[in-house]
């Protein structure tokens, strides 16, 4: 166990404890780049290594309807995304397997023995700023997941057991571990709410880690259904016409009221 110290009630490490941590935990944690099968960056997640053979895990939301992604290590390297082993929506979790070996696994711990007060630490990719190293307590415990009154449309993963943090989870930072003070991973970060932060406790990542599942072939980054080429190839091609026929209209009379379009990025 990592040398700590009692202040005002809570278990706190040391700087040098802290410094400790923070290395090892950039040895395990990946910044997850999702890119558009022409290379182009369109968003990023994190991850953390499950084993040493190449397994990540990371939430389903930053996997779900991408075709590439890479994973960054703090020391530069890069390796290719190349499938899936666990895609569960239900509670917001995913297991990839990445193109490199030899990794350095984060260990599992478990949730159970925490209270509000017991101090956690995250490691992530805040708003893109990567490898960033944050720290706070559990706030509170959500077994039946978020209260269904808060006036929001709640998913499946919103109302399953949920741990609430004091620590910053901005965008970006889905699929963080969250470590206690001897860096066993006790959540993974999801969802924000104001200034509420929202983890998975690793007691269901660990239900989902199956002998099938861990022993599985690992299936391929989703391809985009051939429908939906059809469909955006009809839509490019009535917004055409319909731009050719405003180019082409004209005269008096009253002027058409303009439509707006706006694109997205996934």
């Amino acid at each position: 166990m990592l040398p700590s110290l009692v202040l005002s009630g809570l278990l706190a490490i040391t700087p040098d404890a802290r410094q400790e941590l923070f290395s090892r935990l950039k040895q395990s944690v990946v910044v997850l780049e999702v890119s558009t099968s022409s290379g182009q960056r369109t968003g990023n997640g994190t991850g953390f290594v499950l084993r040493e053979d190449g397994l990540v895990v990371t939430n389903h939301h930053v996997v779900d309807g991408h075709r590439s992604m890479r994973a960054v290590f703090s020391d530069g390297r890069k390796a290719e995304v190349t499938g899936v082993l666990l895609l569960d929506k239900a509670h917001d979790l995913a297991v990839v397997r990445i193109d490199a070996r030899g990794l350095v696994p984060l260990k599992l711990g478990s949730s159970t023995g925490l209270k509000e007060g017991s101090q956690l630490f995250m490691a992530g990719n805040p708003l893109g700023l990567d490898f960033t190293f944050n720290e706070g307590v559990l706030t509170a415990l959500r077994p039946k997941g978020l209260p269904a009154d808060l006036g929001l449309t709640l998913d499946d993963a919103d109302k399953q057991a949920l741990l609430q943090l004091s620590i910053n989870a901005e965008p970006g930072s889905s699929g963080s571990p969250v470590v206690d003070a001897d860096g066993a991973v006790v959540a993974v970060v999801r969802s924000k709410l104001a200034s509420a932060n929202f983890a998975v406790p690793v007691e269901t990542l660990v239900a989902q880690l199956t002998d099938e599942v861990l022993a599985s072939e690992a299936r391929p980054m989703q391809q985009v259904p051939w429908w939906n080429l059809a469909i955006s190839a009809v839509v490019l091609t009535v917004l055409a016409l319909f731009l050719m026929g405003r180019l082409r209209g004209g005269g008096g009379g009253r002027p058409r009221a303009q439509r707006r379009f706006t694109g997205y990025e996934e």
